[in-house]
């Protein structure tokens, strides 16, 4: 949890403008490359990776499971 939190603080420090005032000369273009790449992230995510990672309740899943358990499949009560 501390690492988590020590990542998010020093992350929003690295964004801060390094001199004042800002011009485009000094403008620190940190947020505009964090802002590109999670974008790309999220878009990804949503065109193919979301179809791939299942929850652990959805019945390819627990098929899955149980084949690798040997045991036969679940059945819907």
């Amino acid at each position: 949890m501390v690492a988590v939190a020590w990542v998010g603080v020093i992350t929003v420090l690295f964004m801060l403008p390094q001199v004042s005032p800002v011009t485009w000369e000094t403008f620190n273009y940190a947020p505009i490359a964090v802002l590109v790449v999670l974008g790309f992230a999220t878009t990804w995510w949503l065109a193919s990776a979301r179809h791939w990672f299942l929850p652990p309740d959805h019945e390819r899943t627990i098929a899955r499971e149980a084949a690798r358990a040997g045991a036969p499949e679940a059945v819907d009560p």
